[in-house]
Order: structure tokens, then sequence, then C-alpha cells
């Protein structure tokens, strides 16, 4: 498993990455809701606000943009990064999902524990 996801990677339904510890899962679920969880109890710290959508894919664009699309192409929920080419996603072993670029923050989903 990866914590990271560089420009032109994606996740489909059921597809994760897990912090380097182990810790922290981030799964696009099939509602279409991607989810932040903390393992041990399974507890939801954070969540794109999507379910019930018809989600296909979350990208981390060449562009910095990080992007949940609609089975029909449209977007439907992003971190608003674009303008970052090289920037990068990454699950952090203290819960916290972040944007780098290239190496300073430009998104963060507010979630250390």
């Amino acid at each position: 498993m990866t914590d990271k996801l560089f420009a032109a990677q994606i996740l489909t339904p059921s597809q994760s990455i897990t912090s380097g510890d182990g810790r922290f899962n981030l799964i696009l679920q099939e509602d279409g809701n991607l989810v932040l969880y903390r393992v041990r109890d399974h507890h939801a710290l954070w969540s794109s606000g999507t379910n019930g959508q018809d989600i296909k894919r979350a990208a981390m664009q060449g562009d910095g943009n990080f992007v949940l699309y609609h089975t029909d192409g449209r977007p439907s929920w992003a971190t608003n990064t674009n303008g970052k080419n090289g920037s990068f996603l990454i699950l952090q072993n203290d819960g916290n999902l972040v944007i780098y670029w290239p190496q300073d923050p430009v998104w963060a989903s507010g979630t250390v524990q």
C-alpha cells in the first residue's frame, strides 16, 4: 500500500491509500464518498460529503488539483489547488491528509490526531 498519490494517479471505488504507520486509511467508498478513517476503531475523521453521488474516480491531477469525478466526467468535489504543478497528496502518520507543492502544504484535511 502507498501513502501518496502523485500526478495522474487515481483511486477508483473501493481503492484506498494508508498512512505509512498503518493507523489511517483514505478510501473512495462505493457510495461515492471519499472518507478518511482511523483504522483502530473505524472512526471517520473527514469526508468529501459526496455520498450518494455516482463518483467514478478521485484523481490527483498534474496541475495540482485533487478532484472527484462523476461517471460522466463532471467534477463533483475538488481541493481547488490547481496551478500547483508537481503537487502530491499524502496521508501522513498524524492522520492529516495534505497536498504539498513542492515542499509546502497547500491544502489539508485538518485531521491531525
